[in-house]
């Protein structure tokens, strides 16, 4: 079982390390993951180990614990309280400092001390917090903060009292607790920002629906709403519920779930999802699941979780964090007895062991990974890409191999009209008219793709309907003997067709129409590539990776659409064990697979890869099973999925570098190093100053990750084809509207005159597959 935790009381990633160590050690405790940045930790651990337990010991180790319902938690903010804090000190310092540098004697340090004492108390929590950790053996950032300014006050008092003269250090150790108040008020400020993404997704959970009881109107909060009730939505209100639309005609604005800038129109049937905006029509909505297992509080659930979660990489920051308090104290002593030692005078080496002791920083080390996964998966969140934890989110930026399921996945997943093909002395518009009279009652798997193609046209109606299975379907219009269905009805009906041997090659299913004794036309249905599969796949390839297909289809129609996709490495026939297979054998050449899928059949794959991305559309299994999961079912956002992977991983790197370079070049620098040889010595106030700005420094390079965009810019080009068969602007307009449905079409101008139609594109639709929507349309292509 796995139980979540508030903590309380930690200052830096020491005293993270330190609650892990104590929970870790108890028995029946199988893994603890602790997040210094929303102060949470999830614990996995057996029936022997209970919650009451897990508190203890973190009590025990000087923190406070309690039980959460888990999912999301945001950033902890402090700054109200720093801000406040670093404002009064602020006044404070600034007239002792200038009694510091203006006027001396005795009177002049008994003034500095009454000064610096205030400002020492409105930062107590250094003290207390630092001195309490380590009487527990749990010496934090505090700690250091503490001993070092409280070693320049007793320096200080102890001049003032035995010598009357020297270095006071009052003013140090107020500047001490004042700049890195300072540097923690900045730190807050920017930490809070990470969870940016993650609020406003709170913000969308609406609170109160209006619910239909025995004719009446109840007002009720969203949570409280049962399955199968009505729910009564107006226009411009949010959807509290998941559910099904029974009555109403509108459209909802479902941009903040996958990220799609249309509206999607709302009539009854379809589904409606909870913290989308209703457009301009009321509608009744039957309530599907309760609003704590709507689609969006499984997103807020998932990006929570992700961002709680640790990734791999922060394993050598938790190392380092676990002793690094702990060799600063001794290193700041060492230095002090060095310059003793070495006769450079008790003031000069205690002020360089302030400075050791000032200047180190563990918490940039613990928020390196922390602060980078929660804007990074905070921002896929908002690009409906979401990452089920760290591990995921880290795993995906080393793969070097995308395996992709067909049905669902690279194709539609839906049987659509690519080919209308009037036979000769018969219009296209005959055709599809035929097409709707015939089709319009029949339940055969692709009628409804005839259905599709013919909305705006109006059935007449039929006589003497009949059904062959295997074949097709006969019936009478108008008297006249109509029949639709395959080669064989044809054939038997004594009817001559066209040979379709290259539609069967390129994966697709002639229907053929006709009247009389005389065929009519062809439709030509297939299940085809999305829009953006072409573009997807060949950026995979730009980003290096090797991209194969696999599908339990045959084998020519899976060739047939690779070749539309673009891609050569094909595995059809498969069964769900053979893709299970596939990415074993890929594993064993050494690849870091990933498996894209969005069925039943590709659950075992999905488990089996380094990482599993679930296509959004797909089945909860699928869902289950992978790390990764697209809101959208766009198969661009696998590019822009690994392409994130990669952005917070060398981020991350970025602050691991930082950190560890800081703290490498700021403790020598503040122990004196330099001082030998160029007579520079840093000032513990300055020590503090760098030290206060290291945090904010990484966090700040985490944030630029807000401005991340999953896919590259885009380039526009161009192009111009010659078509033949357009007659007039009505041709034209049918050309351009079936153009510029295609993804990356930003323009189009087709001329009947000239023969030609231009394109402004992005290419993310390959040429060909242009081509193809004008054969669609029923012209020809030059």
């Amino acid at each position: 079982m796995e139980t979540s935790f508030q903590v309380t009381g930690m200052s830096c990633s020491a005293c993270s390390a330190r609650v892990e160590r104590a929970v870790a050690a108890l028995p029946g405790v199988e893994c603890v993951q602790v997040n210094l940045l929303t102060g949470s930790m999830r614990v996995g651990h057996t029936a022997e180990q209970s919650a009451a337990g897990i508190i203890a010991a973190v009590e025990a180790a000087g923190y406070g614990a309690a039980e959460s319902g888990g999912g999301a938690a945001a950033p902890r903010r402090e700054d109200a309280v720093l801000r406040r804090r670093f404002v009064l000190s602020l006044c404070l310092l600034v007239p002792l400092m200038a009694v510091h540098h203006l006027w001396q004697g005795a009177i002049s340090a008994m003034v500095q001390l009454l000064l610096a004492l205030p400002v020492l108390w409105l930062n107590r929590k250094f003290f207390v917090n630092g001195l309490s950790g380590a009487l527990r053996g749990a010496a934090n950032m505090d700690t250091l903060v503490a001993l070092g300014a409280g070693a320049a006050l007793t320096d200080g008092l102890a001049n003032f009292y035995f010598h009357h003269r020297g270095a006071y250090y009052f003013e140090s150790a107020a500047m001490i607790v004042t700049l890195i108040t300072l540097g923690k008020w900045l730190e807050s400020r920017a930490t809070g920002r990470t969870g940016a993404a993650l609020e406003k997704l709170l913000a969308l959970l609406p609170r109160t629906a209006t619910v239909l009881r025995d004719g009446q109107q109840v007002s009720l909060p969203a949570d409280a709403v049962q399955a199968g009730e009505l729910v009564l939505v107006r226009p411009g209100e949010r959807i509290p519920v998941d559910g099904t639309v029974v009555a109403g005609i509108s459209a909802a604005d479902e941009s903040p779930l996958t990220g799609e800038s249309l509206p999607a129109e709302k009539s009854p049937g379809c589904p409606a999802y909870a913290g989308t905006v209703n457009g301009n029509g009321t509608l009744h909505i039957r309530c599907d699941k309760p609003a704590a297992e709507s689609a969006l509080s499984g997103i807020i659930s998932l990006v929570g979780e992700a961002a709680a979660t640790k990734a791999p990489i922060s394993r050598l920051a938790d190392r380092l964090s676990g002793v690094f308090v702990p060799v600063v104290v001794s290193l700041a002593v060492l230095t002090a007895a060095t310059w003793l030692l070495l006769g450079a005078g008790a003031g000069f080496g205690i002020s360089c062991g302030i400075a050791v002791l000032v200047i180190s920083c563990p918490c940039a080390l613990g928020l390196a990974t922390p602060v980078a996964i929660m804007v990074g998966t905070g921002r896929g969140a908002e690009c409906g890409i979401l990452f089920r934890n760290g591990e995921a989110l880290e795993n995906a930026h080393r793969v070097t191999a995308v395996l992709l399921d067909k049905t669902g996945t690279i194709t539609t997943g839906h049987p659509a009209v690519t080919d209308t093909l009037p036979a000769p002395g018969h219009s296209r518009e005959e055709l599809l008219q035929l097409a709707a009279d015939l089709e319009a009652d029949s339940h055969h798997p692709l009628a409804e793709a005839v259905r599709q193609a013919t909305t705006g046209l109006s059935p007449r109606p039929v006589e003497r309907l009949t059904y062959i299975p295997g074949r097709g379907i006969t019936a009478e219009a108008a008297g006249t003997p109509c029949a639709a269905g395959n080669a064989a009805l044809m054939q038997q009906l004594g009817i001559l067709v066209p040979d379709t041997a290259h539609q069967a090659a390129a994966g697709k299913t002639p229907l053929f129409f006709a009247r009389g004794h005389e065929a009519v036309g062809t439709l030509a249905v297939a299940d085809p590539p999305k829009p953006e599969a072409p573009a997807a796949i060949a950026a995979l390839r730009r980003l290096g990776l090797r991209v194969l297909m696999i599908t339990g289809d045959n084998a020519r129609t899976a060739a047939a659409i690779a070749a539309r996709a673009g891609l050569d490495e094909v595995h059809a026939d498969a069964l769900p064990q053979d893709k299970d297979a596939l990415v074993r054998r890929l594993q064993s050449e050494g690849h870091r697979v990933a498996m894209v899928g969005d069925g039943i059949n590709d659950a075992p794959a999905l488990t089996r890869a380094d990482v599993g991305i679930a296509i959004g559309a797909g089945t909860d299994i699928a869902m289950e099973s992978a790390g990764v999961i697209l809101v959208r079912s766009n198969l661009q956002d696998v590019v822009g999925a690994l392409r994130l992977s990669r952005a917070v991983l060398r981020n991350i790197r970025q602050n691991l570098f930082w950190a560890l370079l800081y703290n490498c070049l700021a403790i020598p620098l503040a122990a004196g190093v330099l001082y030998p040889l160029t007579g520079w010595l840093l000032h513990p106030a300055a020590a503090a100053a760098a030290m206060g700005l290291s945090s904010f420094c990484v966090v700040t390079n985490a944030l630029r990750l807000r401005r991340f965009h999953p896919l590259p810019p885009k380039t526009m080009n161009t192009i111009t084809i010659n078509v033949k068969g357009m007659m007039c602007p009505h041709c034209e307009a049918h050309v351009t509207k079936a153009l510029l449905a295609l993804p990356g079409i930003t323009a189009c101008h087709a001329d009947h005159k000239s023969g030609t139609v231009s394109l402004t594109t992005t290419g993310d639709t390959p040429v060909e597959v242009v081509c193809e929507a004008i054969k669609a349309q029923g012209y020809e292509v030059e």
